[in-house]
């Protein structure tokens, strides 16, 4: 079957998830093989979809989250083996990163820190839903996922490794000129326009989670914080179907200051304190020692004034107009992401893409290593009622209308290179 047909089970999904409670409700409530299964066939559904930004997607993405935050399991196509865990690299709220090598590639394993036993279940929904929304990405300004791996009873993600360090690291190190540095920018900028076309809100943009690749790219990495746009009017629920509300304190909105909750237009101002940082090595309000004052600040209209460095010239001008326009107090006067992208081209800016080589083995991503699966028939929709359902002499066939299974057409099958490590 070809992407139509895809879509119309999909659609189906969505109904039966997104209008009929009681039905969502059974799904929910699966468990063991019932809920690995479903995972599984999910996840195969959001593979197959070429069309990445229909809200009905969306919605069975976050079904796809929820329903491994409830089980605590998750599609088995996440699993890595033949991991080499080498040495601790540093160390957060949240986790340790340690280096290590797949096969012949260098990886970050980002590993869940355990403190209590009661903390196990909360680091498990918080690693396995950032787990599956890296999952679903792939752009060449976005750090790849590589998959999960277990070590010691603890949960990992497994990425590949950037010698160059996050932005603010690498900016440290020498003066760069400004073309590269509006290219830095410009990589951010299409990174955050897949985002906001995938249906995701990072919520947390800043240097340090902006990762420089070896031939010099911006890719955007964390996702512990993200979460999934499932309305068209922006609002997004986390697994726990609350808007979730995060990020650093001198890249937030001053909406969020006030309590508000992170979409779209929240991106779009950090982002202006991200372009902020590459111009000028620093977070924003460098003078300002405290989040305090810089909460104050804010909440009052002051934005990052323009150093002499970062004016002059009609590129640097036309950008921090830009910038400006990023950190307006309406969010509906804020441009969007494609918005930004179109600029930063424009005559006005004139950012260029940066061409480079691959800056990692593509076959050790776990959206690759999907397509390397033997060929076999996807889900119907009468398949997912059954597992949900149970008997499906049960389910009102009057209700919901019958499908087949379809087959991903051998054209989309791709031949890879041989995997080491896995």
């Amino acid at each position: 079957m070809g992407g139509h047909d895809i879509g119309v089970v999909i659609e189906r999904l969505d109904k039966l998830f997104h209008l009929e409670k009681a039905s969502y409700a059974k799904f929910l409530a699966c468990r063991g093989a019932s809920a690995q299964q479903l995972l599984d066939l999910l996840q195969d559904l959001l593979d197959y979809d070429v069309d990445a930004a229909t809200i009905n997607r969306r919605r069975l993405f976050q079904a796809l989250i929820r329903l491994s935050a409830n089980s605590k399991l998750y599609p088995r196509c996440l699993t890595l083996t033949g991991l080499q865990q080498e040495r601790l690299m540093a160390g957060g709220s949240f986790g340790d990163v340690y280096k290590g090598l797949l096969g012949d590639q260098s990886v970050a394993i980002k590993m869940m820190r355990v403190f209590e036993e009661s903390d196990i279940d909360a680091l498990l929904k918080e690693f396995g839903r950032e787990a599956l929304i890296w999952r679903q990405l792939s752009h060449p300004n976005l750090l790849p996922f590589f998959g999960l791996y277990y070590f010691q009873q603890r949960l990992c993600l497994v990425s590949p490794w950037m010698e160059n360090g996050h932005m603010r690291a690498f900016l440290k190190k020498k003066v760069y000129d400004t073309d590269y540095l509006l290219s830095l920018i410009l990589d951010v900028a299409l990174g955050l326009e897949h985002l906001h076309d995938t249906g995701v809100v990072h919520s947390d943009l800043k240097g340090d989670n902006i990762f420089v690749t070896p031939s010099g790219r911006a890719c955007i990495a964390d996702f512990g914080l993200s979460s999934i746009i499932t309305s068209v009017s922006s609002i997004q629920f986390t697994h726990s179907s609350k808007p979730t509300q995060g990020g650093t304190t001198r890249y937030q909105a001053p909406e969020l200051l006030r309590g508000g909750h992170n979409d779209t237009l929240s991106d779009i101002y950090a982002f202006a304190g991200v372009a902020y940082e590459i111009l000028t090595g620093t977070p924003p309000f460098p003078d300002l020692r405290t989040d305090g004052a810089v909460v104050t600040a804010v909440l009052r209209g002051d934005r990052p004034l323009q150093p002499d460095s970062c004016s002059g010239t009609p590129s640097l001008d036309g950008l921090w107009k830009l910038l400006q326009d990023c950190w307006e107090e309406q969010p509906a006067r804020r441009p969007t992401a494609a918005q930004i992208v179109q600029r930063l081209m424009s005559p006005d800016i004139q950012a260029t893409k940066m061409q480079s080589a691959p800056d990692w083995d593509e076959s050790f991503t776990s959206r690759f290593r999907r397509y390397l699966a033997s060929r076999r028939p996807l889900p119907s929709f009468s398949k997912f009622e059954r597992i949900i359902f149970g008997d499906a002499s049960n389910v009102d066939k009057s209700q919901r209308p019958a499908s087949r299974p379809f087959l991903l057409p051998a054209s989309d099958i791709k031949s890879a290179p041989s995997q080491k490590g896995n």
